[in-house]
């Protein structure tokens, strides 16, 4: 069967679908498309510069803070700060649902 486009009306404004992804994206847990930039924003600000060279935050899921370090000792040092890190996040994203950090070793940047 081959695709073909549904017929309208010339009338007919075209449909956005932007609104039914957001709610698709937030009941995946994926947070607001806005939200992303403004996460990276304050990472570097939450972790401090030296940190933030060895850590990337990935993904915020329900609250859980999905983050890659580069070596095993920087996990450590970011297990050692969580909860300072999670109160600061929370406080730079104006009340977002951060409560928990979840620390993966990964490649080094590229």
């Amino acid at each position: 069967m081959a695709w073909k486009p549904l017929r309208r009306s010339s009338s007919e404004p075209p449909v956005r679908v932007d609104g039914s992804l957001a709610r698709v994206l937030r009941h995946l847990g994926v947070p607001s498309m806005e939200r992303l930039p403004q996460l990276e924003d304050h990472w570097r600000e939450a972790v401090g510069p030296t940190m933030a060279e060895h850590a990337v935050a990935v993904v915020l899921r329900h609250g859980r803070l999905t983050v890659r370090v580069d070596d095993p000792a920087w996990a450590g040092q970011l297990r050692w700060m969580e909860q300072q890190i999670v109160e600061r996040l929370r406080v730079a994203l104006d009340g977002e649902d951060v409560h928990a950090l979840d620390i993966r070793v990964g490649p080094a940047r590229t």
